[in-house]
């Protein structure tokens, strides 16, 4: 009888502790288009090229995850081609699980996030309340009523809410200039003053020589 009242404790303990852990589910406040733009440090649309585990503790919570995208359209913050996002990697902790190779519009915000279970040292983070959308293939804008993954399309209020897009910055071009060449067809000019000197010195030789025959000449004749 004390051996079951025993085991019966030890089940009500258990219960106890994990029971505040996995009860927790995320909670968003549901949020209109503009409001989520302006709550955001970058708002852009990437395709998910990586995706790292952050380090944690073994005995701690979940590390988040930090997913790499390489952007197509910027609608709000720096005009990158490469961004860093991290979040939650379990979703009752309000992480959003991006797939690699699919295209997304994402809300990024900076500073450190309440949401994260450990600070990743990356600047942008992002949640499932964020407003984050899968959206269809391509490097266009998004367009009100472009079909989504979802079926649904895309509405008129969040193209708006989003504004103009621009395409990322280009890094600059690291073509090295080439001198140009002269009128001459390509040759370098450096050719031709080498050419004059050259000339200019059998000039020289020659009238020395000339004169130096006259000047014999001119010994030889009596007087």
């Amino acid at each position: 009888m004390r051996h079951r009242l025993l085991v019966v404790l030890l089940l009500l303990a258990g219960i106890l502790v994990i029971a505040p852990g996995t009860a927790c589910a995320c909670s968003c406040a549901l949020l209109e288009p503009a409001e989520q733009v302006k709550g955001a440090a970058a708002v852009f649309t990437g395709t998910v090229v990586a995706a790292r585990r952050v380090e944690g503790d073994l005995f701690g919570p979940p590390p988040p995850v930090v997913y790499t995208f390489r952007a197509d359209q910027i609608y709000k913050g720096k005009a990158s081609a490469g961004f860093e996002v991290a979040t939650n990697a379990d979703s009752a902790a309000c992480g959003y699980n991006f797939v690699t190779g699919s295209r997304y519009l994402v809300f990024a915000a900076t500073g450190q996030s309440g949401l994260l279970t450990a600070d990743p040292g990356v600047a942008l983070n992002t949640s499932l309340c964020a407003g984050n959308l899968l959206v269809g293939p391509g490097d266009a804008a998004l367009r009100a009523g472009d079909g989504l993954p979802s079926g649904e399309p895309l509405t008129a209020e969040l193209v708006t809410a989003l504004g103009t897009a621009s395409p990322p910055a280009t890094p600059p071009s690291t073509a090295v200039a080439t001198p140009a060449p002269d009128a001459s067809g390509g040759r370098p000019i450096l050719i031709w003053i080498y050419a004059g000197v050259a000339v200019t010195g059998v000039g020289l030789t020659f009238t020395g020589w000339r004169f130096s025959r006259r000047r014999g000449r001119s010994r030889r004749l009596p007087d």
